[in-house]
């Protein structure tokens, strides 16, 4: 069984093939946010740096978010694109969970994936490593920083990881002053071969989907539907005020 994995939810494009327990070959970008150039060579390249052909892919597994909405919409729809021409399923991965199991030797602490949201928000989620497994402790979504840190409180040692800990890491140190560190950049941000070996997981347990039941988890709408939607309300009570 081999799977190709997609990661475009970070400032880099990444791409791994696994089959199923170890990681055959892996590559990570160094073009910030050129995904739609770098993806599919690097998908050419980890398949034939693992001595195998594109009809040997058995499934996909792809980081479906949240993180960049444009990195998000090419990943998915890459990964839906080599579904239906290969004929194979996609497996959806969380883009937290597979940055935390980037510290799966890491026990007894509190793995803090935190990606920038932008409007002084991050996408976050605490995950404790269980049997080399990442399994979700405090619940994944979009908080402030503020929200975040009080709702991982209660645990005595955490570690930051993400983008979040460059944009925010001064702010993160003044609300946090102890039992907390964080991760180096050699495991703080997303790569495809965790994405890899978590969709390996996935698969066993029956989480594979067609390519057409694929979906992106912004977990937030984008800017752009916001803005409308506020416009839209904004027109909405122009009227009635008339």
């Amino acid at each position: 069984m081999y799977i190709l994995a997609i990661e475009t939810t970070g400032a880099f494009a990444s791409a791994a093939v696994t089959d199923g327990s170890r990681i055959l070959a892996h590559i990570q970008g160094s073009d910030r946010f050129s995904h739609l150039q770098n993806l599919m060579p690097q998908v050419q390249q980890v398949i034939e740096e693992s001595g195998l052909s594109i009809g040997d892919i058995d499934a996909i597994a792809v980081s479906v978010g949240p993180g960049s909405f444009t990195g998000i919409r090419i990943g998915v729809s890459s990964a839906r694109g080599l579904a239906q021409i290969l004929k194979v399923p996609c497996i959806p991965v969380s883009s937290l969970q597979a940055l935390a199991m980037r510290e799966a030797a890491n026990r007894g602490t509190l793995i803090c994936p935190m990606l920038d949201a932008r409007r002084s928000q991050v996408y976050a989620g605490g995950y404790l490593i269980e049997e080399g497994s990442p399994i979700e402790a405090v619940k994944a979504g979009p908080y402030t920083l503020e929200e975040f840190l009080d709702a991982v409180k209660e645990y005595d040692s955490i570690l930051i990881m993400g983008d979040a800990a460059d944009v925010y890491g001064t702010r993160i140190a003044e609300l946090r002053t102890e039992g907390i560190s964080t991760a180096s950049e050699d495991t703080r941000y997303q790569h495809a071969d965790t994405v890899a070996l978590m969709g390996a997981a996935l698969l066993a347990q029956g989480e594979a989907v067609s390519y057409e039941e694929l979906k992106p988890d912004y977990m937030r709408i984008p800017e752009a539907e916001r803005k409308l939607k506020e416009q839209k309300a904004a027109a909405g009570k122009g009227g009635q005020e008339k």
